[in-house]
């Protein structure tokens, strides 16, 4: 017979089980609009996040990176497609990027609209000028910041956070830099203190609608829309 260890064990490790069985079937489900009674939350899960539809500026920014001697096929992932299809379905024009690296995710921040004004903060310099090659193949309206202090009293239409590499902002400090029409984007959410910080995020009253969608979470702050978090 198992000692009561033994059984708080098993006991644990099947209620573990029980929940990632549960989510599995509850993302399958919202992930095709079964549930969800939020015409917003629908149509952003359809047209949107599993949006069938390609675009012929991903082919451009192919070619963009290939001729500065990247391999698209190891850098180009489905979250700059997502990061693309958001800022085009919800019109974003003024877009603050965290931690954004070599460039190639504010390509596809600044492709839906020349009107874009991208402000992306990236404290590894080598990253920088890499980035900066990229966007004058574009002739693209981005600033480099160096810190968030910079952006004191602006707000902007949506924020995209990288959580791989480089600091994680407080969440009154993004909140701050939104307005009610702001929508965030956070990628990867799986592991770690970036795990934990979108635990923050989802829990957290200022936010409304989130959505985790297998290692992007995008967050709405809209008042007029319920609390909700939807696995897709």
């Amino acid at each position: 017979m198992p000692g009561f260890d033994g059984i708080a064990g098993l006991v644990n490790f099947l209620g573990k089980k029980f929940y990632s069985c549960s989510r599995w079937f509850l993302r399958k489900k919202q992930a095709k609009g079964h549930g969800v009674h939020s015409p917003f939350a629908y149509n952003l899960i359809t047209n949107v996040i599993y949006s069938p539809y390609s675009f012929y500026t991903f082919s451009d920014i192919y070619e963009i990176i290939s001729r500065n001697d990247i391999n698209p096929e190891d850098s180009i992932t489905a979250f700059n497609h997502l990061s693309f299809r958001l800022v085009h379905y919800l019109q974003s024009e003024k877009i603050l990027e965290i931690n954004s690296g070599t460039g190639i995710n504010t390509l596809f921040l600044t492709a839906p609209s020349s009107h874009i004004h991208c402000k992306c903060m990236e404290k590894d310099s080598e990253k920088r000028i890499v980035a900066e090659r990229l966007y004058a193949q574009r002739e693209l309206e981005v600033e480099f910041i160096s810190s968030l202090s910079v952006c004191e009293r602006e707000r902007y239409d949506a924020i995209f956070i990288n959580l791989e590499d480089g600091c994680i902002p407080d969440i009154r400090i993004l909140a701050e830099l939104s307005y009610p029409g702001t929508f965030w984007a956070f990628h990867p959410i799986k592991k770690g203190r970036a795990k934990q910080f979108w635990d923050e995020i989802v829990h957290n009253v200022t936010t409304r609608v989130t959505f985790d969608t297998q290692g992007t979470g995008i967050v709405f702050l809209r008042p007029d829309l319920h609390k909700e978090h939807y696995w897709v």
